[in-house]
Formats: structure tokens, sequence, C-alpha cells
């Protein structure tokens, strides 16, 4: 197909209908030989959370850079999922989206949903994405856009932790923070050895942890989750939640609450403080929550793990 004046090119890149006019002067193109970029602009479905670039092809090599001048009049329809602008001349395309998009997190949770089986939630700023975890391998198993699930290419495929990290930040499921991303995420630090020991004990438990408001309340020197004994399928419900706080060398069972006024660091009446997650919650669950937690294998333990560090739900949330 050649394209003749006046110009103008309509076409589809992964869910989103682009439309390029191009000045009536131009020159007759093929503009299937020009190479179509982008990073995925279903991210953007929600308003215009991409910007648009051109790469010169009549520069140098050596000086070729994405550029924003020259591209005019862009518009966005959000119900149609369409962008249309205008340029110049025709140039490579390129949208580029926003690395931290859907930092920080809204909230988050995971919960065991059988014997070395388990789900991992995250509500991130623009989308919730569900992952689920079986042995060594982790499936996208949903990713919901508006009450909408996007990314139909992506969902029901299992692989390691690692591969599913690369394979979904290709496709524009950046939830993982990288270590500059401080500096571009408004978030109060924390301190590693609490985060990560506390990912680690996490892992060690067939129990159900999730976000808690008063985690960036406490400081940079502790974290603070909910967690419950879970023996069924599903979410556990509000009322079975209780709060901890850990520094990493002391865990604490908090009398706070998710409705409470203001954070206080007063403790659970009766509650003692242990030098590990595994045994404030042993010194409470049941006989049958302790055996789910004797099971658990080894290569589910470090599935867990690895998501949660790679997340990084305690700092980023």
């Amino acid at each position: 197909m050649t394209l003749t004046s006046p110009q103008a090119l309509s076409t589809r890149i992964i869910g989103l209908s682009i439309s390029i006019v191009l000045p009536q002067d131009s020159d007759p193109i093929d503009p299937w030989s020009h190479a179509h970029q982008c990073i995925h602009p279903e991210w953007g479905a929600k308003g215009p959370y991409f910007e648009v670039y051109a790469l010169r092809n009549n520069q140098p090599y050596a000086s070729q850079q994405w550029r924003s001048d020259g591209i005019s009049e862009i518009t966005y329809e959000a119900e149609e999922k369409s962008i249309t602008f205008g340029m110049g001349a025709f140039y490579t395309v390129a949208l580029f989206q926003d690395a931290h998009l859907n930092l920080p997190y809204q909230a988050w949770e995971l919960h065991p949903t059988g014997v070395d089986e388990g789900l991992f939630t995250v509500t991130a700023a623009f989308a919730t994405i569900q992952i689920q975890i079986k042995d060594n391998q982790c499936m996208l198993s949903a990713v919901v856009v508006e009450e909408e699930e996007v990314l139909s290419q992506m969902t029901g495929k299992w692989m390691r932790p690692f591969a599913l990290r690369v394979a979904s930040k290709r496709a524009g499921v950046n939830i993982c923070p990288a270590e500059y991303s401080p500096k571009y995420v408004p978030v109060p630090g924390k301190a590693a050895l609490a985060e990560v020991k506390a990912y680690e004990q996490m892992a060690l438990l067939a129990a159900a942890f999730a976000h808690s408001k008063w985690n960036g309340e406490a400081g940079p020197e502790q974290v603070v989750f909910k967690a419950s004994e879970h023996l069924t399928v599903g979410s556990a419900k509000d009322n079975n939640w209780s709060l901890y706080m850990f520094n990493g060398e002391k865990v604490q069972n908090l009398k706070l609450t998710e409705t409470s006024e203001a954070f206080t660091e007063e403790l659970e009446e009766e509650s003692e403080f242990h030098s590990t997650l595994y045994h404030m919650l042993k010194a409470s669950a049941s006989n049958e929550a302790m055996d789910k937690v004797e099971r658990a294998g080894f290569l589910f333990i470090d599935s867990v793990y690895q998501l949660l560090l790679a997340t990084r739900v305690l700092a980023y949330s």
C-alpha cells in the first residue's frame, strides 16, 4: 500500500488505533517499509499517559535520537482507544510510557490457594495484576484496567519468576522497581534489614499477608503489614487480619487496626514480641496451619520470595 496526498495513515498497534496525518505536499510513501515501535499503549488507555516521539530518518545514524518536535495536534479518544497526531513528514514512530506509571502501589495481597500454590495480587495506580504461583513457576493470570481484562496474549503462561518479570516489563506491566526508582517515585524508604527479612519470612509461611496503610507511618526502620492464618481458598476476611510491625530483629503484634484514627505502636494485649515472624505466628496458629508451613516446598518458598523482592511491596506501597 502506498499513500498519496493528502497523506493519512491509520493502523492498530497492540489494541490502540493510531492515525497519522501528513502534510499535503509529502512524497508518496510505503508505510509498511517503516518500523513502528510501541511500549504497550493499552496502559495509556485511561488517558494520555504516553508521549509520541519520532526518529528522524534523514539524520546521520550516530546522531539519531527520539524527538517530539514536528509532532502536533495530538488527540486521544479514550473510549475508542485511538490517538491521532500530525507530522511534518513520515518518520519511524514510537510511543513512550513512563516506566513508573503504576508506582506506588495502592494495595497488595498474598495468600495460599493450595499446597505450594498461592495468589499474589498487586493493585497499582492504573491496573490490578494477579500472579498465580505454583512450585517454581509463576503465571500472569489477570491484568485488569477499568474492569476490563487486557494483555490476553500474556496471561495463562507458566514461567519462572525472572522470566515473568522480563516478559511483563516488555508488555508494559512494569511493577518491579529499579535501583534508581526512588528518584522518581515519592515513597518513604525502608531499611534493607527490615524489608528483605520480612520478605524471607513471609515466603516461609503459608499464611496470608497484605498491605497496611500504616506502613508509611512506621518510619524507615520498620515495616507494618497485615497477616492472617489462612486455610481456605480466597482472600482473608477483614476481621481476621492482625497488624504486625517488624524491624528485622523483632516483630510485634500491634493493637492498631486499619480503621484506627492515628498510628500508634501500642501492642495487642497479652502479646509478646518475637525475633522472627515465624515464631510470632506459631504462638497463635492452629496445628493445621503449622502443618501447611512444614509441608511447603523450597521451590515454592523461593518463588514467593523472588516475587516479593522484585516488586518490593513494603517499600512502594
